[in-house]
């Protein structure tokens, strides 16, 4: 093992028992109350997930526009040029990451006072916006966001970085590593896989986990309903989600590109 990655490994190992974000963590006692008034609403969220993740391709053309489609030859980079690769590419990730914590933030403080009526409006649109981001992120460590395995894990990097206390983020983190297995193949081999229609196969291969996705979302945006709360808190959720969700892509993309590198 290269100092490189074992750098990444131990990082990856310590972001794994970070608490969520203080905000997300605090959320789950102040939703709790509204949880009987978010009841009818809780069953209409998956819907409007699936249909962001209908819209995956859309996604990767726009990171594909902003960042390359001109991945570099990983697996024929000698160690130094690699590791001088990474280095700019970890530069440029944490960049993305900080512009899609402004980009939610915004979102929140615009739709945050609008109570229950926007909230089905807001979910969407802040969903959205995370797997844009995301997909920069992980296109900007080289990996092949046009094949279904590598959204199956956007996606379940996203549900690790929402979790809203360790027990969850462990659950998380256990479903992204029992997906990472089918993605032990070469890197020329699952990058020649991409497919066309990946938005439906996501759709109907994650329908339960964005079920669940849905519920905690729904939760996370409790707080923005409540009068005296308002758009501040809706820019400060949105903020401090897009923080945790973001940092959980990045954390994924980085160790999984050195891993397909060394041929793991």
């Amino acid at each position: 093992m290269s100092k490189l990655q074992e750098t990444i490994e131990l990082e990856y190992a310590e972001w794994e028992k970070i608490l969520p974000n203080v905000v997300n963590r605090g959320l789950g006692f102040v939703s709790k109350p509204l949880e009987i008034v978010l009841k009818p609403i809780m069953g209409k969220v998956a819907p409007l997930l699936e249909g962001v993740v209908g819209k995956t391709n859309e996604y990767i053309a726009d990171a594909v526009k902003y960042v390359s489609d001109d991945l570099p030859d990983i697996e024929n980079m000698d160690e130094k040029s690699f590791e001088e690769w990474f280095e700019r590419a970890d530069k440029s990730a944490s960049n993305w990451k900080t512009a899609g914590i402004a980009a939610m933030a915004a979102e929140g403080g615009g739709t945050g006072a609008g109570g229950i009526a926007l909230l089905l409006v807001d979910i969407p649109a802040a969903f959205g916006l995370i797997l844009g981001f995301s997909n920069k992120i992980a296109l900007t460590y080289g990996l092949p966001i046009k094949t279904i395995e590598v959204q199956e894990a956007i996606l379940l990097s996203i549900g690790a970085g929402s979790a809203n206390n360790l027990k969850e983020k462990a659950a998380a983190i256990l479903a992204l590593k029992q997906a990472e297995k089918t993605l032990q193949m070469s890197w020329k081999r699952i990058y020649l896989q991409a497919a066309d229609n990946i938005s439906a196969r996501a759709i109907v291969l994650l329908r339960d986990f964005l079920q669940k996705l849905g519920i905690k979302i729904t939760k996370r945006k409790a707080a923005q309903i409540i009068p005296a709360v308002g758009a501040l808190t809706g820019a400060a959720i949105n903020g401090a989600w897009a923080a945790d969700a973001l940092e959980a892509v990045r954390q994924f993309s980085r160790k999984k590109i050195i891993q397909i590198y060394k041929g793991q």
